[in-house]
């Protein structure tokens, strides 16, 4: 591990307070504290419109917020805080002229890690008959196991993931629950949203957002 990596997780994972966000003019989001430790796995629940999206692009530094975040003691969107954590959103983003083999490995080196675990996670989710495929022959749900498999592979201290279970079948959401709770038990921080229970028999934290009044 490289000395920014360790210097990272000497940090609090993340800490934010004042935050809000703001669309023409309209504050949509509005959260006083909010701190995770290494080991925690946070539910961030909330009925639509809450927010719970909204959260999770403020803290990764892809949306314009007030007040201060901080991941791993560093500013959203900073290279530090940038190396330090990952987002998932609800539609799997992956590099078009990669195949998922060589995504998978460009992302372990780029972020300077083992190719391995990530290719025992695109094992446990069924991904051998397409690791040669190209991403766009590959189903939503297919796409969305591939970049699960890169942010939980990676073990970086912060990781987060907006409505994961969604385009998951049943194994793969076992899965992708096994993968959580490994991940907290080796000390890395995961933020999770849902609609439902599917975090049901993991020890988690939870957070619930309101609806701001319009």
């Amino acid at each position: 591990m490289s000395a920014v990596a360790s210097d990272l997780h000497a940090a609090p994972t993340l800490l934010s307070s004042d935050l809000s966000v703001s669309f023409h003019g309209r504050v949509v989001l509005r959260l006083l504290a909010f701190t995770a430790d290494p080991g925690e796995v946070w539910h961030v629940v909330g009925a639509n419109g809450a927010g719970k999206t909204t959260l999770l692009r403020a803290l990764s530094g892809e949306l314009a917020c007030e007040g201060q975040v901080r991941i791993c003691g560093q500013p959203p969107g900073t290279v530090p805080a940038r190396r330090a954590a990952l987002l998932v959103p609800t539609e799997a983003d992956l590099i078009p002229d990669l195949s998922v083999r060589e995504s998978l490995h460009f992302m372990a080196t780029a972020w300077e890690r083992e190719l391995p675990p990530l290719l025992d996670l695109a094992h446990a989710f069924g991904l051998d008959s397409v690791l040669d495929a190209w991403p766009g022959e590959l189903s939503r749900g297919t796409r969305q196991k591939v970049a699960l498999c890169i942010a939980l592979g990676l073990a970086l201290p912060l990781t987060m993931l907006d409505e994961p279970f969604a385009t998951l079948d049943v194994r793969s959401r076992e899965v992708l629950r096994e993968a959580i709770r490994t991940r907290a038990h080796s000390g890395g921080t995961v933020i999770v949203t849902t609609h439902g229970d599917e975090l049901s028999g993991l020890n988690v934290r939870t957070l619930t957002l309101d609806a701001l009044p319009a």
